[in-house]
């Protein structure tokens, strides 16, 4: 029941990201198609918290009714009490692997494609925050922060000139639409230009430097993101980020890496979840010996607050490298089945 509900949920998100469209006039039909390929990534998340909300009532009620110790007072083990829904959270956590490295990333990618069919994107979608946007020819993007149409800590690759590349960094810009309606405009402030010319070296500063990306709005194809890459595009990408992304400067092709480790690191981590929420909610479930669901589904939630915390942070430190993001998203594992091991043998 509670796979059912968090993965309702969780996909039904989608729909009001293309509720706009649907106000235009878009077919059912493609708008439940996105809501197909979203499920896949809802699972990531709600068979984990299946699994830890099932331990907890399950456990509890037991304990509550005395079962457990009855078990124990006729010599079983806690270890053997608690061996089936271990197993069962390991071909979970195989399941989630799975999902997480092959269907998940396609379902993504064909969820991206979907939505780009149905209406063209505007400029501040196209623009996203936190990631290298590849999808214009010789021009590599990077928004640090966006709000409403302004952007802030931008880093642009721009090679369209040829023989040269030009790193361009601002404080501050906005987007805005061409007046052709196909073009967009990304006006930027406070700028650092290098090189500033193209026959002489050395950087340069300005105001104001605008920069215009042709035919941004058109219908194109949609190049892959971390998230759209299976399990084997990503260690691809790891090994040899130079021939994924060849527009990219060695510091930006650093944290690139970084960004792709970061994503193959947590992808483990969210499936090793179905093992460390049962590994924490048996014990906690024992000891909470409480027949109420409220009590269970409210000990979960806060748990599962506590273990994508670590998975947020780590991502969101995935660009600086120097201090191993990728280590980060292991931390609520360790911890989780760490302490799960020592409050079941405090229960034993």
């Amino acid at each position: 029941m509670a796979l059912f509900v968090f993965t309702f949920v969780l996909s039904i998100g989608i729909i009001f990201k293309i509720t706009d469209l649907l106000a235009k006039g878009a077919a059912w039909q493609s708008v439940f198609q996105i809501f197909i390929y979203s499920v896949p990534a809802s699972l990531t998340y709600s068979i984990p918290i299946g699994t830890l909300i099932g331990s907890l009532l399950v456990f509890g009620r037991l304990s509550a009714d005395s079962e457990i110790t009855a078990l124990k007072a006729c010599g079983v083990n806690i270890w053997r009490i608690v061996l089936a829904p271990i197993i069962i959270s390991l071909i979970f956590a195989a399941l989630c692997l799975y999902i997480n490295n092959e269907i998940g990333p396609r379902g993504h990618f064909g969820q991206r494609k979907s939505v780009a069919k149905l209406a063209m994107e505007s400029p501040l979608q196209l623009l996203d925050e936190g990631r290298f946007i590849r999808e214009f020819p010789e021009l590599t993007v990077y928004i640090g922060e966006k709000r409403d149409n302004e952007i802030f800590d931008v880093r642009i690759s721009d090679a369209r000139e040829p023989g040269i590349v030009r790193d361009i960094r601002a404080k501050r810009g906005t987007i805005r639409v061409g007046d052709d309606g196909a073009d967009v405009v990304v006006d930027l402030f406070d700028v650092r230009i290098d090189p500033l010319l193209t026959d002489l070296p050395g950087d340069g500063f300005c105001d104001h430097w605008p920069i215009v990306i042709k035919d941004a709005l058109k219908q194109r194809e949609c190049p892959q993101t971390e998230r759209d890459m299976t399990f084997a595009e990503l260690l691809e990408g790891i090994d040899n980020p130079k021939a994924h992304f060849p527009n990219l400067r060695d510091n930006n092709l650093t944290i690139q890496r970084m960004i792709l480790l970061v994503e193959l690191h947590k992808r483990i981590t969210l499936s090793l979840a179905c093992l460390a929420f049962v590994m924490l909610g048996i014990p906690l479930g024992i000891k909470s010996h409480r027949k109420e669901s409220s009590i269970g589904i409210g000990i979960s939630l806060l748990l599962v607050f506590n273990f994508y915390l670590f998975i947020i942070v780590g991502e969101a430190m995935a660009q600086h490298p120097a201090m191993q993001p990728h280590l980060i998203v292991w931390t609520p594992v360790v911890i989780s089945i760490a302490l799960g091991t020592l409050l079941l043998h405090r229960a034993q």
